[in-house]
């Protein structure tokens, strides 16, 4: 497998997918999710989901040796996952039962900053070590 599949497979389809996951997860009608007893679950969720991909995203424009400084790659992982959220919001209209809210896309993008200041924290210094 040459090099670029190989970084394609073990780093770019991990964050594609989680992208799938969560664009399924919004793809279910209103009336279908359960409703749980903790207070701010949704915000809870959403925080897991986009911090997760925010990792996922910096790793993986970590690994494609792009020859560029990690705090444009943090940027340009934020940027995407701003397009994404925004996306997916606008997805969440079509499904009954669901609305899609400006503010769920800000609440996104915070918490998908503190995944890519996370996966800098602990990722980037591991990639650093594997060089």
């Amino acid at each position: 497998m040459n090099k670029k599949l190989s970084i394609f497979s073990r780093f770019w389809i991990p964050a594609i997918l989680w992208m799938a996951v969560i664009f399924f997860l919004s793809s279910i009608p209103g009336k279908d999710i359960p409703k749980v007893p903790i207070p701010h679950f949704h915000k809870i969720v959403h925080f897991i989901e986009y911090a997760i991909l925010g990792m996922l995203l910096m790793r993986a424009l970590l690994y494609s040796n792009l020859n560029v400084n990690s705090f444009r790659l943090s940027i340009a992982s934020v940027i995407i996952i701003i397009f994404f959220a925004f996306f997916d919001e606008w997805h969440q209209t079509f499904v009954p039962d669901r609305s899609g809210e400006f503010e769920d896309v800000l609440s996104d993008t915070i918490y998908s900053i503190v995944g890519v200041c996370l996966y800098n924290g602990a990722g980037y210094s591991l990639l650093k070590k594997r060089r």
